[in-house]
């Protein structure tokens, strides 16, 4: 997409003394006021990761600012944290809080009504429903192949780990779920078990139009991505 702009921005963690690394996505159908979208990969991915940047392209083309940031241990930020991850769990994940106060705080020339969207894919995803879930910043949660529960990996979690990033143990039943959260995955998915779309579905009370599946697709929505881009930018019409 030729007129897509990027602009390369630092989101400083000070206790830390890091910057996330990210991009500012928008184009020249994205007015100087407009939400923003908060865009998450998955594990190891970043934001010049194909399926990454593709929807960060898409929703700036279609009028929206589009942040995507390199979590710690991933992309850029990774030559200042190092690359064990797997160390950084639980600061990968509070992170988003970061990232939504560094948007309030210094995108309020840009920023439409605070209307802030986060859109997360696999890791990503599960960010999206567990701190993204308890930040009422974030109006609207999309969650593409999240896991419901860190238990049920191959890699086997320290127990007060899997509670800061699993999502059944941030999740709660509301009927305002239906107006804030879209969930989507695939059944043939090899990573994500597809009965995780169900778990999450009823521990949220969400009724069938905001839970989208499709038979084939696997863990990346491949032939569907189009697709599931329509539903997202019709769902994005409640921010």
């Amino acid at each position: 997409m030729i007129d897509i702009k990027t602009e390369n921005i630092d989101i400083p963690v000070k206790y830390d003394q890091i910057n996330l690394k990210g991009s500012i996505y928008s184009s020249k159908n994205t007015p100087i006021k407009a939400p923003f979208i908060v865009n998450m990969g998955g594990l190891l991915e970043h934001r010049e990761s194909y399926l990454v940047k593709y929807f960060s392209e898409k929703f700036a083309h279609a009028g929206y600012y589009v942040l995507s940031y390199d979590f710690r241990a991933h992309g850029e930020t990774k030559k200042q944290t190092g690359s064990r991850w797997d160390k950084m769990i639980p600061k990968i994940f509070s992170d988003i809080h970061i990232v939504l106060e560094w948007i309030t705080s210094n995108q309020s020339k840009r920023l439409l009504e605070n209307r802030i969207a986060l859109f997360g894919r696999s890791f990503g995803g599960a960010i999206v429903l567990t701190h993204g879930f308890i930040d009422d910043r974030a109006k609207l949660l999309i969650a593409l192949s999240a896991r419901y529960d860190y238990r049920t990996t191959q890699v086997k979690f320290d127990k007060d780990l899997i509670k800061q990033i699993s999502p059944v143990h941030f999740l709660k039943k509301n009927p305002e779920n239906n107006n804030r959260i879209l969930i989507a995955h695939c059944k043939d998915d090899q990573q994500i078990p597809f009965e995780n779309l169900y778990q999450i579905k009823e521990h949220l009370g969400l009724g069938d139009e905001n839970v989208i599946y499709f038979k084939t697709g696997g863990h990346s929505f491949k032939s569907h991505r189009e697709e599931i881009f329509k539903y997202c930018l019709e769902f994005l019409k409640n921010l």
